[in-house]
């Protein structure tokens, strides 16, 4: 599915920041790893494995992004139609 020209800024800025919160997410979770109490340390692998979703969707969103043209900017379809 091609996006309008005028949304992929706006997915591209919400891209950026997903992959800078699934960054910070992560990078606060380590403080809970090393606690001694089991429920800190549950707590968090929890908060990584949702800083590494977040830095996952945040990636494939840049490179659909990257890799797909703006409806836009090209006239004719990328793909061949059978009829």
């Amino acid at each position: 599915m091609d996006t309008p020209a005028f949304l992929r800024p706006i997915c591209f800025v919400l891209g950026i920041l997903a992959i800078l919160a699934g960054g910070l997410g992560m990078a606060a979770s380590f403080l809970y790893l090393a606690s001694s109490r089991m429920a800190d340390i549950t707590a968090g692998t929890s908060g990584f494995v949702a800083g590494s979703i977040l830095i996952a969707s945040g990636l494939l969103s840049l490179t659909m992004l990257a890799t797909r043209p703006a409806r836009a900017e090209s006239k004719e379809p990328y793909y061949s139609e059978i009829g």
